[in-house]
């Protein structure tokens, strides 16, 4: 697939807007150090990261698919973005709260994996 200038603008400005419209690139204090804070497994925190990996996921697939890309560069991009934005967002909390969390992280694994596999299911 030959990408023209057009094209590339497009799949630059979906990307962020995607990830601007979900909070990927905000910072929002929300809770308490992670020394203070018990990190369960399953939480009302770990369905929003799923939730927010499951959209950016999907939509990413979804906007590819749009652009005429195939199936598997769909799935690639769609899981790559939200795998990036799960990764940008516990950097953000590592560094500003200090509050790293590999159960965040695999839930976002998860959730992008999820968005991108349902979506590529109904395409």
């Amino acid at each position: 697939m030959i990408l023209t200038a057009k094209h590339s603008l497009k799949y630059i400005l979906t990307a962020f807007l995607i990830i601007q419209l979900t909070g990927c690139a905000t910072y929002q204090e929300d809770g308490s150090p992670a020394s203070t804070r018990k990190d369960e497994w399953f939480a009302r925190d770990k369905l929003k990261h799923f939730s927010a990996t499951f959209l950016i996921g999907a939509a990413a697939y979804s906007t590819a698919r749009w652009g005429d890309a195939s199936k598997d560069d769909a799935s690639i991009i769609g899981f790559s973005l939200s795998s990036t934005c799960g990764i940008a967002k516990e950097i953000n909390d590592e560094v500003r709260r200090d509050d790293w969390s590999y159960k965040d992280l695999i839930w976002d694994f998860i959730g992008g994996a999820a968005g991108v596999s349902l979506s590529n299911a109904l395409d």
